[in-house]
């Protein structure tokens, strides 16, 4: 069974803006596009808390790191007409040498893939940026990174013996190559070459010919601290082709549909040598050009995966998975960088677990909102959950109901938090539940179907709590395969 547009609108309605309550995100865009199909893009929230204007379907995101498989995909195309050499040294194509003084050469393969040697790296701030060539000769020349002002080394390992390291810096090189081979901006490139053929023309970069229209309508960024966004202001950066994109979702999920999809626009090589595994990241998943890939090669989970973040004040995520029955991408933005974590897997940040969720519902072929009527409600009644999974479950205690009502009516708001509702009812009726499912042992059964609070709801408010794992409901790691 498959999703109608309707009824994937319907769901993700049903829990985009509650979620935006919540977490204190002040917009998103969310688009959902299948193989051979328009996307279906889903405003949500405010495009700038300080004026109070909505997110509408026109409005782009700046995507960060989204903007790598775009570089990539460039270089692609100009490896497979011969232009570029990918196992050649990368300044080979350069106008100054690009050199790894722990040893080993520097390829655009190992530029793309992040195990050039080159220390993990933010971005500076540039509030006039110079052309990207100019800017990458120069700070190649200084040999040292920016942050904190300490200049520790570029390189930290050699190039050929690198384990993956994010490298925004190496990928601005990389982009480069293709500058130079092409004498023409990358903006300009990729907008004839790879833009305009998919129908992409919410996209751009500083050297784009439509910067100025596309920029024009970019959301605002936000710090999040807590329940406060803090609005930015505008801000380049000198590695503007490896983070600096500004896109709408729908233009990025059309471009994963075109690299991961049986057909499409790229021939030749391109999007195999895209997909590639290269070498494993730090989270174990396998890393290729611009894009990260997990699950079994052959499943219909099997994911294709990128994450941006502009500094500190988007987000960025796209999921693609091109062995469903009907090859699908998900991608979701918002205009805001939570500072509890700068540099959240997609897993840990709110609007990742909603991506997450909404692929499940595709491959599934039903949605899952199961919620209570409040905020109040289902966070009460999930921590009666996870307390009965605690005792019942992991300790054998049986507690009656008298028991678990002293624990409700003896709670209370600490810190902080100490205005937020709280219903001891639900919290009763939580504890009883699980109690039950342990009891009869058929936890995950009833998690899966009887359940009131879905399961996006329960990872929602045990990240509210702080939690980073998300096992049902959420038992103690080293634990969790004994549960029934």
């Amino acid at each position: 069974m498959s999703l109608t547009p309707d009824a994937l609108r319907a769901a993700v309605d049903r829990v985009a803006p509650p979620m935006l309550g919540i977490t204190s995100t002040p917009g998103a865009l969310i688009s959902v596009g299948s193989a051979g199909e328009t996307p279906l893009t889903m405003p949500y929230g405010l495009a700038d808390v300080e004026s109070g204007a909505p997110v509408t379907v026109s409005h782009t995101m700046r995507v960060g790191s989204l903007g790598k498989l775009l570089v990539a995909t460039a270089i692609m195309r100009l490896a497979d007409s011969g232009a570029l050499d990918l196992d050649a040294p990368i300044d080979a194509y350069l106008p100054f040498p690009v050199v790894n003084p722990l040893g080993g050469t520097i390829t655009l393969a190992k530029a793309l893939s992040m195990v050039s040697g080159a220390a993990t790296d933010g971005y500076d701030w540039v509030a006039r940026p110079d052309p990207a060539m100019r800017y990458i000769e120069r700070v190649v020349k200084r040999g040292v990174v920016h942050e904190y002002g300490t200049d520790a080394p570029r390189f930290t390992s050699s190039a050929d013996a690198s384990g993956w390291q994010s490298s925004s810096f190496m990928y601005q090189v990389a982009a480069l190559t293709a500058e130079a081979v092409t004498g023409t901006p990358l903006g300009e490139y990729v907008k004839a070459e790879i833009l305009d053929p998919l129908d992409m023309h919410s996209t751009a970069w500083l050297d784009s010919p439509d910067w100025d229209e596309v920029r024009s309508r970019c959301t605002t960024g936000h710090m999040v601290f807590g329940d406060r966004a803090v609005p930015l202001p505008w801000h380049e950066c000198g590695t503007y082709h490896a983070v600096g994109a500004v896109m709408s979702c729908a233009d990025y999920t059309r471009l994963m549909l075109a690299l991961t999809g049986r057909e499409g626009l790229f021939g030749g090589d391109v999007a195999k040598e895209i997909l590639r595994p290269r070498t494993t990241a730090r989270d174990g998943s396998r890393v290729g050009f611009g894009v990260h890939l997990s699950g079994d090669p052959e499943a219909a989970d099997h994911c294709v995966r990128s994450v941006g973040h502009y500094a500190f004040g988007w987000w960025s995520v796209s999921l693609a998975y091109p062995n469903a029955a009907q090859p699908f991408c998900v991608t979701v933005s918002t205009n805001l960088a939570d500072q509890r974590d700068v540099f959240n897997p997609p897993d840990q940040y709110f609007f990742g677990i909603l991506a997450q969720e909404i692929a499940r519902w595709m491959l599934d072929g039903e949605t899952d909102t199961r919620s209570l009527p409040s905020h109040a409600e289902w966070n009460a009644y999930t921590m009666g959950l996870v307390a009965a999974d605690r005792f019942a479950g992991l300790l054998g205690a049986e507690l009656d109901k008298e028991q678990i009502s002293r624990m409700a009516k003896g709670s209370r708001g600490v810190g902080a938090s100490s205005a937020a509702a709280f219903d001891e009812a639900r919290f009763v009726e939580g504890y009883l539940d699980m109690q039950a499912a342990v009891r009869e042992q058929r936890i995950d059964a009833y998690l899966d179907t009887d359940c009131p609070v879905g399961g996006l709801f329960r990872k929602l408010a045990r990240r509210q709590w702080g939690s980073k794992g998300f096992e049902e409901p959420s038992p103690v790691r080293f634990w969790s395969d004994r549960r029934a």
